[in-house]
């Protein structure tokens, strides 16, 4: 019985046996008969709809037991292929096997991309209504630079209010623009005669200073209306938000809610609380937590994101990182407190150096991150012999996982870069597309 049979792959014919073909019957080939809805009676032959120029290789795999890419054809187009015709990825040959691992990586970082790039659906978020259109207008406005021209102004506008509200803290403690209400002298003397217990230490300069100087009124007010504005801001975007369950869940949005509360709990403790800041020590403690987190402020700079591209691909970056990141940490831990214990023990005899493995952890610490402050160093010949390892160990800690995390950034920069070409080229088609159809409909008319 001749087992020879003859496949028509998209109008070129190829020759295979019967036999070789029954050795994969889980696959289409393999479970073909003539009863099959493929089979052309005419020509005796069957038919498939296929690109024959990848149909070498699939016949290959029955030959051979394997599958072998070609590396100049894309992995999406080799994944249909095996789909149809029912062979599994898993019987892609080692030495292939990364044309279709970075096709599938590439597109899972185009899926990403996609997902943080993409625009919400117009359909979705503008009412009918007048009400709801001038809410969604006000908040593309506050929300969206790229919306307008007048937005990209809000936007420069804003940034620049965050770079105010950003150098305010450092204005309020500097000692030349403070206005002395009394002398240090004056102070004491004051606060022995009115029996005045107060927690400042008298030789700290620094509190000193806060104790006997304020800020201006000027710097009050622009402290004030920086406040207001982004309290005015943060109230209108959470107002016009079209969806707020997704408003609430943006990490800004969040960051900004908490700033609103701390703010105005901060500016109600200056003005009812003032005098009393230097008698009690809890309430100058809380008002220094409100400073300390007011710097948070600064976090808002990240709204460039929305203007910039590659200030969104870092935090995806960041995000993608976090096994390396954890990695770096680890590491970083482990061998700092080796090296603790390490130049504790060899300094043992020195009683100059190193009192304890806690301040043998600072060095550590130091050397690893090539700071070296110099406050702490070994003077031995092994605890030289140790910072010399651990100054080494700490290029070497820091270098690897850094290398992988600048490596994705590069990777989702250039996919990005691509993903931008892409969406330029389809914008471009759709003006030539909807140029042409005006051109249409003002000939038509004309015609009538």
């Amino acid at each position: 019985m001749d087992d020879k049979i003859c496949l028509n792959v998209g109008g070129t014919v190829f020759t295979a046996k019967m036999s070789t073909l029954r050795k994969y019957p889980s696959t289409l080939l393999g479970s073909i008969s003539f009863e099959s809805d493929c089979f052309v009676n005419e020509d005796k032959s069957f038919y498939f709809d296929r690109n024959p120029e990848l149909f070498n290789t699939i016949l290959d795999y029955y030959r051979n037991g394997c599958i072998h890419l070609p590396k100049h054809l894309c992995g999406w187009l080799w994944e249909a292929e095996l789909k149809f015709w029912k062979i599994p990825l898993t019987e892609i040959s080692e030495c292939c096997h990364k044309t279709m691992s970075s096709f599938k990586k590439r597109q899972d970082i185009s899926n990403v991309l996609r997902a943080v790039f993409a625009t919400q659906n117009q359909s979705e978020c503008t009412p009918t209504s007048n009400i709801g259109k001038n809410c969604h207008r006000l908040w593309l406005f506050l929300d969206e630079p790229s919306s307008s021209i007048w937005a990209r102004v809000f936007s420069f506008v804003y940034l620049s209010i965050v770079l105010i509200s950003a150098s305010l803290p450092c204005l309020i403690t500097h000692p030349g623009i403070r206005i002395q209400h009394t002398g240090t002298d004056a102070f004491l003397k004051k606060a022995e005669f009115i029996n005045l217990t107060f927690w400042m230490n008298t030789d700290n300069p620094k509190e000193m200073n806060l104790a006997t100087s304020e800020q201006p009124n000027w710097l009050h007010r622009t402290n004030l209306a920086v406040n207001f504005f982004f309290s005015m801001e943060t109230v209108f975007r959470f107002l016009t938000c079209p969806v707020k369950k997704r408003f609430l869940k943006e990490w800004l949005n969040i960051l900004d809610m908490y700033l609103f509360v701390i703010m105005w709990i901060r500016y109600g403790v200056i003005e009812n609380y003032d005098k009393d800041l230097i008698t009690n020590i809890r309430l100058a403690y809380f008002l220094c937590f409100c400073e300390v987190v007011s710097v948070l402020r600064l976090l808002r700079f990240f709204r460039l994101a929305k203007q910039y591209s590659s200030l969104r691909i870092l935090f995806i970056t960041i995000k993608d990182s976090v096994k390396e990141l954890l990695l770096l940490l680890i590491t970083f831990l482990v061998f700092g407190w080796m090296f603790a214990n390490l130049i504790y023990y060899t300094e043992i005899r020195e009683p100059d150096s190193f009192p304890n493995m806690l301040v043998g952890f600072w060095w550590s610490v130091v050397t690893m991150t090539t700071v070296g402050y110099g406050d702490v160093y070994p003077v031995g010949p092994l605890g030289k012999v140790v910072g010399v390892l651990c100054s080494l160990c700490g290029l070497l800690v820091l270098a690897m996982p850094i290398a992988i995390i600048a490596g994705n950034f590069d990777n989702l920069c250039r996919q990005n870069e691509e993903r931008e070409a892409y969406a330029n080229v389809q914008m471009s088609k759709k003006q030539k597309t909807s140029k042409t159809a005006c051109n249409i409909s003002s000939i038509i008319p004309a015609n009538k």
